[in-house]
């Protein structure tokens, strides 16, 4: 016999799962379905369920069906059987005969509930039955690459820029200072850009941002510290910081059609979030670039009950930062390098010159703490470590002693062994302070014996070779160089494998987009995922740079493609080096360059001076006197058959005198130089 209490779990388990909630299961027989009905009566159960809000309401309301249950059970066997079967056959009779004890009891409270939860009844069928926009989701960086992360969120009219970053150039890409992603898509949908919400201030996410607001006029929504560097780099490119807002964690705020909250996290830079978004289909969250620190240096614990509020009330969706996913583990907090630190510089005798990341405000904090614990006085050197620092200080985010700082032409007052310089260059970067310190190109800081070198950083991939470099001629002036992961003096502000598996098991998504990553990255994040079970495999959503992802409440699947890729950034120059003139560069330096200069009368089409050649960057000319000769033999060749063929229009000449000349050097030396036919008219 079926009890009061027994209908009432069975109710309930009904409920919790048609809200996404895993229902706690103390007895199977109360749970289980039967395999006819599992999948049929799953969408009618989800449909005919109440919210979580009338839950109560509708579990009341179920006391009196309980005992007519309990009197047809006694007399009628097809109603065992019915119950014994079937959990939504039960929530469905038990659901109708509340509507009609509603209609009998008029306007009391109630009915007021009851009729709150039809309307909410209503509202989801309509989202559900294609009514509604779909919420498109469309990574145009940060994909397949470390870097330049921007991500568009877009339901109907309504479009939300989180992050624009930048990227910096690979050795090949010549002459290029930055990379930031192609803006096509949002600048062709600039009606429909409601705001720009940012993450952090590290530059693969505001790296771009003065460019996006030099073509969309839109609010931009970051927190304390990402709002003061944010400020410097639209000063630097001449953009207004009148539309910039400065938001906390724990704040939501309303853009359009969706609700937007940000949430305490933790990374190497203070003032990080991730971000929510509620949408009409659902509610997503973007991690932003995290780790979790139990002993953060400035004192503020990753919001993990915010995660598990969202996850309990149910996430559509999940992206979640990828770059650390190959390293098993939990990422160490920051606080431990502060130990490592000490002990480096309690055992250098002479100067101490530290090179970290110019934004990690929390290492520079240990850093000065250090510095203060043996009495040195702290010099900052370089463009950016010298801005972050004053916008921390500024700002709140560092704590410096008076009189700890002092300017590099105060350092010749002070021994030695009485000085700590914080600089760039921690990436090999050729024209960053440590850098310059190892080529004795600095005009501040020559190194000498006495000095210790401290990197506290690990080389971003792509960047090793200059970072050995560095460190190749920094212990060839003969100073102590600290470098390495086993020395303790640097932790990732990523997130390992395990840091990871918390974030999924706090949010239980249910679809999962890894984001951040080479895409070797995002596709054992996928794994990962699917390997704790706490996604479908088909429910892992892993894609390129310029993919559409599709969300309604119920699905997700992968769309079209916009427009998405590099854009060079060459001086003040943004877009107008192309690959065609990469492909250029590379050649130029590769093979290098072959000029053919020669003067024409344009009136009878004769050459009458020339051709003569200049090389550059392919052969030394005083050692290959004959290949040159050889050379301007067979350019003059080349003109001569133009002659005779009476051609006289300029492209096809040049182009004859190309090939002839490019056939030629191929034979002889296995090099493709660049051949550049220069006519003038005389």
């Amino acid at each position: 016999m079926t009890t009061k209490n027994e209908m009432t779990a069975v109710l309930e388990s009904v409920l919790q799962e048609a809200a996404g909630v895993d229902a706690p299961v103390k007895e199977v027989k109360r749970t289980r379905r039967t395999a006819n009905h599992s999948e049929g009566t799953k969408g009618d159960a989800r449909k005919e369920a109440a919210p979580r809000r009338s839950r109560r309401t509708s579990t009341s309301k179920t006391d009196g069906d309980a005992t007519t249950k309990r009197t047809t059970r006694r007399t009628s066997k097809t109603s065992r059987t019915v119950a014994a079967d079937g959990e939504q056959h039960t929530a469905r009779r038990t659901t109708r005969s509340t509507a009609n004890k509603t209609k009998a009891t008029g306007a009391n409270e109630k009915t007021t509930r009851t009729r709150t939860t039809k309307s909410t009844r209503t509202t989801h069928r309509e989202s559900t039955s294609g009514k509604k926009e779909k919420l498109m989701i469309i990574p145009l960086g940060g994909l397949g690459e470390i870097g330049k992360n921007m991500t568009v969120f877009q339901y109907g009219d309504d479009i939300i820029v989180l992050d624009a970053g930048l990227a910096f150039p690979d050795s090949d890409m010549f002459g290029v200072d930055i990379v930031i992603p192609d803006m096509s898509y949002l600048i062709e949908n600039k009606d429909k850009v409601r705001a720009v919400v940012i993450t952090h201030g590290h530059e693969d996410h505001i790296g771009s941002l003065a460019y996006l607001l030099k073509e969309i006029d839109v609010p931009v929504y970051a927190t304390n510290l990402v709002c003061g560097l944010i400020e410097g780099k639209l000063r630097e490119n001449h953009v207004s910081a009148d539309k910039l807002n400065t938001v906390k964690a724990g704040d939501e705020i309303r853009i359009g059609a969706f609700k937007v909250g940000f949430i305490q996290t933790n990374h190497s830079i203070p003032d990080a979030c991730a971000i929510y978004f509620q949408t009409p289909v659902g509610t997503v969250v973007h991690t932003g670039d995290f780790k979790i620190d139990q002993t953060p240096v400035d004192g503020k614990l990753m919001d993990v009950h915010k995660f598990a509020e969202l996850g309990n009330k149910g996430v559509l969706a999940l992206l979640s930062d990828s770059t650390n996913v190959e390293k098993p583990g939990f990422t160490p907090s920051e606080s431990t390098v502060g130990p490592a630190l000490l002990r480096a510089v309690g055992e250098a005798k002479g100067r101490v010159v530290l090179a970290t990341f110019a934004s990690n405000v929390s290492r520079i904090q240990q850093a000065v703490d250090a510095a203060v614990a043996f009495h040195r006085k702290v010099v900052v050197l370089g463009r950016s470590m010298v801005n972050v620092t004053e916008i921390a200080v500024e700002r709140g985010y560092l704590n410096i002693p008076e009189g700890t700082l002092i300017d590099a032409d105060e350092m010749n007052r002070y021994r030695d062994e009485e000085i700590m310089i914080l600089t760039t260059g921690s990436q090999g970067e050729p024209m960053a302070g440590l850098s310059r310190m190892a080529t004795n190109n600095h005009r501040s800081v020559e190194i000498t014996p006495n000095d210790t070198i401290i990197i506290s950083a690990t080389p971003i991939p792509g960047n090793e070779a200059a970072v050995g470099r560095t460190i190749d001629n920094l212990l060839r002036l003969g100073a102590n160089v600290i470098y390495g992961k086993d020395r303790g003096i640097h932790v990732s502000g990523h997130g390992s494998q395990e840091d990871l598996k918390t974030m999924l098991n706090l949010v239980r998504p249910r679809f999962f987009v890894p984001v951040h990553g080479e895409y070797r990255m995002l596709k054992k994040h996928g794994e990962l995922a699917v390997s704790m079970g706490i996604v479908k495999p088909n429910h892992v959503l892993v894609g390129d740079n310029g993919q559409i992802f599709e969300f309604t409440s119920r699905t997700a699947r992968k769309g079209g493609h916009v427009t998405a890729g590099k854009v060079f950034v060459d001086g003040l120059g943004v877009g107008d080096v192309g690959n065609i003139v990469i492909r250029d560069r590379q050649q130029l330096a590769q093979e290098g360059m072959v000029i053919v200069a020669m003067a024409m009368d344009r009136a009878s089409g004769t050459i009458v001076s020339g051709p003569d050649i200049v090389s550059r960057g392919f052969v030394y000319v005083r050692d290959a006197e004959d290949l040159m000769k050889e050379a301007q033999h067979r350019a003059e060749a080349a003109v001569e058959r133009c002659e005779m063929q009476n051609i006289k229009d300029w492209a096809t000449i040049k182009q004859q005198v190309r090939d002839a000349l490019g056939k030629f050097l191929y034979e002889k030396t296995r090099r493709r130089p660049m051949i550049l036919p220069i006519i003038q008219d005389v």
